[in-house]
């Protein structure tokens, strides 16, 4: 079995004359996300996007007579992609910042939204839509307290740890309920035809725990968040509050290892919670290691049963990692002062890596990144694959276009096989990015960077968790690097 078995997502394509109009290929969007599970005023909401980005296509000046406008749908079992592919007089970042679809992204209309010129390819803008409906419909159960009673040993003992079937999902969700009432980040978790959709198409593998009289008190799993993705996500873990202290999270974790090896995956890296150890220990005794911190990339709304929950700020991830498959070795470019740190998160993932600190401007004049925004996490994504040595004014150009969208956290990745990323990494400090993290084998060119920019939102910095003490060197140097930038930017 490999990683991407089973995930290919159901694809549509439609080709839009200059004659025809708009509304047909809106039309056709809404009821392919309609026949998909999208509930129909997101489906309409999402007809609207889909027909301003092709009316904002048709606004382009034609070359050579090319007015076919493609409009692909993709639905990959969790997310409705929809992919509007010009060859027309290509956008500068300039316009793309400014145009109408921004604002309706801002409005909640979609999830995710990304326009730009993609060299020869042409003008690509992509929105997406995670296929949830989920109404507070009420689950049936009630939400553990604080003071509910602990499981005994000999109950505990006996749980059965196993993959997770279609036929578990109804008590997957009550366990969630138990474990967070309504307030679970992910709220397609509470949809049994989504998580259905998850397991059947592969990108989601579940481990669960189950009591001798069939209910479920634990989960946990490996995401792919994309089909192409090498390294999936392991996460959505959850335990019963009556089940905490037996090792359950240890348990599940072991089944979810073994299960990612058998996938064929290089590794998986998980993001845990903060507020508490428990997922880090779990991450950690399977031989995890810390490889950054995310600060504020959780709002304040999230309630676990039973563990301490503040109000003082967003809360922040920590981000680790575990090798599955021999990993390649290689030469990444970083910045020197990052170098000792790198090193030490080298040595405890056992890769094979070089270094080069050499601050070495890029070759190529243009480059090439792709953008998203989650007006749900009050989040952007900016992926660079290529650095060119116009970085600072595309990326100007994109912060200026956040501006109106109130965002949170904005996460950057640089390509660290590019022996520019050093270079790259000390023009973007004066832009207010700052180290995150090491993410190995991260996508299909190797190893990634990332940097954060966080913008005024309060974070809980005094909330951060970790389980040991490699967890609060990282922690420590990642705050200590945030704070230096914020000082130098003062400082003018």
């Amino acid at each position: 079995m490999t990683s991407t078995q089973h995930r290919t997502p159901v694809e549509l394509t439609i080709s839009l004359s200059e004659e025809a109009p708009i509304e047909s290929v809106g039309a056709a969007v809404r009821s392919c996300a309609l026949g998909n599970g999208l509930n129909a005023e997101r489906a309409t909401r999402l007809q609207v996007v889909v027909e301003e980005l092709v009316r904002e296509s048709r606004h382009r000046e034609m070359v050579d007579g090319d007015g076919v406008i493609e409009t692909t749908v993709s639905f990959d079992g969790t997310v409705l992609r929809v992919a509007i592919l010009d060859h027309r007089l290509p956008m500068s970042a300039g316009e793309s910042r400014h145009l109408p679809s921004r604002r309706l992204l801002a409005m909640g209309f979609v999830d995710r939204l990304h326009v730009g010129f993609k060299g020869s390819i042409g003008n690509l803008a992509e929105c997406e839509v995670t296929v949830t409906s989920f109404d507070d419909a009420p689950i049936g159960d009630e939400v553990l307290g604080p003071d509910a009673p602990d499981a005994p040993d000999e109950v505990a003992d006996t749980l059965s740890i196993r993959r997770m079937t279609t036929d578990d999902i109804e008590g997957l969700i009550r366990c969630i309920y138990r474990c967070y009432g309504y307030t679970y980040p992910d709220a397609m978790m509470y949809e049994a035809k989504h998580v259905r959709r998850l397991l059947q198409s592969g990108s989601m593998y579940s481990v669960v725990a189950q009591t001798a009289d069939g209910e479920i008190v634990g989960h946990c799993a490996i995401v792919f968040d994309r089909t192409n993705d090498p390294v999936p996500e392991a996460g959505r873990m959850i335990v019963d509050p009556r089940f905490r202290g037996h090792h359950l999270a240890e348990r599940m974790a072991e089944l979810r290892h073994q299960i990612a090896f058998e996938a064929g995956v290089s590794g998986i890296y998980s993001k845990c919670v903060t507020n508490h150890v428990a997922s880090q220990q779990a991450a950690l005794r399977r031989g995890a290691v810390e490889v950054g911190l995310m600060l504020g990339m959780v709002g304040g709304q999230m309630v676990m049963t039973g563990l301490p929950s503040s109000a003082d700020g967003r809360k922040s991830l920590m981000a680790v990692f575990i090798a599955c498959t021999p990993q390649q070795s290689g030469t990444l470019s970083v910045a020197e002062r990052h170098g000792e740190m790198m090193q030490r998160l080298v040595e405890r993932t056992g890769l094979d890596r070089d270094f080069s600190h050499e601050l070495v401007e890029p070759a190529s004049a243009e480059t090439l990144l792709r953008v998203s925004v989650s007006a749900a996490f009050s989040a952007a994504e900016i992926v660079v694959s290529q650095i060119g040595s116009d970085l600072v004014d595309r990326l100007a150009d994109e912060l200026d276009g956040f501006r109106s969208m109130d965002l949170a956290v904005i996460e950057l990745d640089l390509p660290m096989h590019d022996v520019s990323a050093a270079w790259a990494v000390e023009k973007l400090e004066h832009m207010g990015f700052t180290w995150c993290a090491w993410l190995p084998e991260f996508d299909e060119t190797g190893d990634v960077q990332r940097l954060q920019r966080v913008t005024d939102r309060p974070i809980d910095f005094e909330g951060i968790a970790c389980a040991r003490p490699e967890g609060v060197e990282v922690r420590d140097f990642t705050i200590s690097e945030w704070r230096r930038v914020q000082r130098s930017l003062i400082g003018g």
